[in-house]
């Protein structure tokens, strides 16, 4: 996470939160000096049991909502500094146009600021994956992962 000019106030660690498919995950505290580098892989996987048309699990991602906040472990609970959202499916997949980078997995996306979080927003710069396979129930029926 860049955030060029921006010195923080406060001394305490940060660490990225990010909330997909109805999971949470945090990653290691850092400490609080831009640029912040987070080298860490966060996994999320989802069987969709009743999901057999591909296109029904479009519209499910359409649904969720991919949330990432950047806090800063300022007591009693934490100071967030800066979120982004988005539907869960343009998340994993963007649009062509809109990613950078080898084979499209680098991506810059500008967070949201708080409102007390002085100077320009912070610039996230991560990638994605994606794995959807098909597995079978033990009732015979076919469902999405």
């Amino acid at each position: 996470i860049t955030c060029p000019g921006v010195l923080l106030k406060d001394k305490e660690e940060l660490y990225l939160s990010v909330s997909v498919l109805g999971q949470y995950k945090k990653t290691q505290c850092v400490p609080a000096a831009f640029p912040l580098f987070f080298q860490e892989k966060l996994v999320f996987e989802k069987a969709f049991a009743d999901i057999v048309d591909p296109g029904d699990l479009v519209e499910l991602l359409e649904l969720d909502t991919a949330v990432l906040e950047l806090i800063q472990l300022i007591p009693p609970v934490g100071k967030i500094l800066a979120t982004y959202e988005e539907n869960t499916r343009d998340f994993l997949f963007p649009d062509p146009k809109l990613t950078r980078g080898h084979h499209g997995l680098d991506r810059e996306i500008l967070m949201k600021r708080s409102s007390s979080f002085t100077g320009i927003a912070p610039k996230l710069r991560f990638s994605t994956s994606s794995l959807i396979t098909e597995s079978l129930l033990s009732s015979g029926r076919s469902h999405i992962q």
